[in-house]
């Protein structure tokens, strides 16, 4: 498929659609009432496969315990652990401890996306977000809200997959540069709005991919062994096994991936969160 090229008018059109639905659609969140660049941090990274209503509770929660960038980057990895339980993905909270500790060494908080993305969890996408929506850099990144939208006003009709560069493309020539952050709330109000109202038209899109099953799946497991370490402390691979009602061999492979996930070390002959 070929890119498209749009005329000023179609440009203009689009911006003005994007802006007034953004307007009529517009959702208070805490991370836009103050955007200031560590709470843009917790944000993008919570809502990283995490619905906003969700996040929006635990966010508050995460601040009154860890209420700057340093707090963050000072606390107990467990602690930090212990305060993100419940969102899932219990990754994500490695990573932001560890990015918390990157960027912490720089004066000031970066306003680059080249130096965002050698944090860890952090990619293209999610550290250009974090600039537009902290500082208000006119930059492009793609999620599945502005996939929607792009996808919705441009491919209606579609039956084939749409390359990713064809849709960053698009996402370049409309992109609202007088107020970028305005912009790209617009855009995440109108995706979901859309979503919820006329279907999954992120479906239609090549980086598409249909998650799987929390319920009784490995990452539940994975989850529950870290729960059942925070709750506990350290234990062996027995005791773990036998509080969990699981498999020695299944445990085995539960503690093989969180060690290398860093999430939980061996020590004196017993687990416990890292």
């Amino acid at each position: 498929m070929n890119n498209l090229r749009l005329g000023k008018s179609q440009i203009a059109d689009f911006q003005n659609l994007v802006l007034t639905k953004g307007k009529e659609l517009y959702r208070e969140m805490p991370w836009r009432s103050d955007t200031h660049p560590y709470n843009i941090l917790l944000s993008e990274i919570m809502l990283q496969q995490t619905q906003v209503a969700r996040v929006s509770q635990k966010y508050e929660e995460f601040k009154i315990a860890f209420p700057t960038l340093a707090d963050l980057a000072s606390a107990d990895f467990q602690e930090v652990l212990l305060h993100w339980s419940g969102l899932g993905y219990n990754r994500r909270a490695r990573f932001l401890h560890e990015t918390a500790k990157m960027l912490v060494e720089y004066p000031s908080f970066p306003d680059s996306p080249e130096v965002l993305v050698q944090c860890p969890g952090i990619g293209e996408n999610t550290a250009a977000s974090i600039v537009v929506y902290a500082f208000n850099k006119p930059l492009v990144f793609l999620e599945t809200n502005v996939r929607t939208v792009l996808i919705y006003t441009f491919f209606q009709g579609i039956t084939e997959k749409i390359d990713e560069s064809v849709l960053r493309n698009l996402a370049e020539q409309t992109l609202y540069t007088n107020n970028p952050r305005k912009w790209y709330w617009a855009l995440m109000d109108y995706g979901t709005y859309l979503k919820k109202t006329q279907g999954n038209f992120n479906k239609y899109s090549k980086m598409h991919t249909v998650q799987s099953k929390f319920e009784g799946s490995f990452r539940q497991k994975r989850a529950a062994v870290l729960r059942c370490l925070l709750q506990n402390g350290p234990l062996n691979l027995s005791e773990i096994a036998e509080k969990m009602c699981f498999e020695m061999r299944l445990t085995e492979e539960l503690v093989t991936v969180l060690q290398k996930d860093k999430m939980i070390v061996f020590e004196n002959n017993r687990f416990c969160i890292a």
